[in-house]
């Protein structure tokens, strides 16, 4: 029994069960890009006007990305033991290239000035022309971005002496909440009014890591292209919206 209880110590001793304040030190130094594909038919029709886009002034999003333990298990035996640590993300801006409401910006640009009948103009400057003109204003409502980390760690004693560990390392599958509101107007009265929501949920991916810091970075990948991916859904709708709008003027 004595035996025992030495190398249950032995085995416990060698466990590095890792803390949210690590993984959190490998996550502050990252940084990971969004992106936007344009799928949309391309409009090759006459222009028909110009609507101006207000400046977005607000992302509605944390600005550190975060990593909180979630739990996990520890199985002892006289020769084997198995450890998993889960933690939880959520993304951060200060994890991205670029801050969202500038990539959200661009995204309207991109998108609607490739596929609409109209211009879209930014007006970031609040230099409207005095004249009668289209107005968009873009809120954003609610940006949550989260995902999942899962570190395994397996260790035996060998027989010849010594202690073996064996490491490794996924990510789950980035889940984004977005909620974007818009207002369109002519000359001051409004001719849309409207919120759109999307919840967008990655694919899994079978992959596994050699180390928590690989991990970590196809983890704020994964969580950037999720968000990409779920303002791609909106920022296309609104422009189909405004497009059928302004093709009936």
């Amino acid at each position: 029994m004595k035996h025992y209880i030495l190398l249950l110590l032995i085995a416990v001793s060698f466990c590095s069960c890792r803390s949210s304040r690590s993984m959190q030190k490998e996550l502050n130094g990252m940084r990971s890009n969004l992106f936007y594909e344009l799928i949309s038919q391309e409009y090759t029709g006459k222009v028909k006007d110009s609507i101006y886009l207000d400046f977005i002034d607000y992302s509605n999003t944390d600005y550190y990305s975060t990593i909180k333990r979630k739990g996990g298990f520890f199985i002892p035996l006289i020769i084997f033991n198995r450890q998993q640590d889960r933690f939880r993300t959520r993304l951060g801006e200060h994890s991205l290239s670029q801050l969202y409401r500038e990539f959200l910006t661009d995204a309207l640009l991109t998108e609607c000035n490739s596929s609409t009948c109209f211009q879209l103009i930014d007006n970031k400057d609040n230099q409207v022309p005095a004249d009668s003109v289209y107005r968009l204003e873009v809120k954003v409502r609610q940006n949550e971005t989260t995902g999942g980390i899962v570190l395994n760690e397996s260790g035996f004693i060998w027989f010849e002496g010594g202690y073996i560990t064996l490491q490794s390392a996924r990510y789950r599958p980035a889940q984004t909440q977005l909620s974007i509101s818009i207002r369109f107007s002519y000359n001051g009265d409004c001719l849309l009014d409207k919120t759109y929501n999307v919840k967008h949920k990655q694919s899994r991916r079978d992959r596994n890591y050699e180390d928590s810091y690989a991990a970590n970075q196809g983890c704020l990948d994964d969580m950037a292209e999720c968000l990409s991916l779920a303002t791609r859904e909106i920022v296309e709708e609104i422009s189909q919206e405004l497009n059928l709008l302004m093709s009936a003027r």
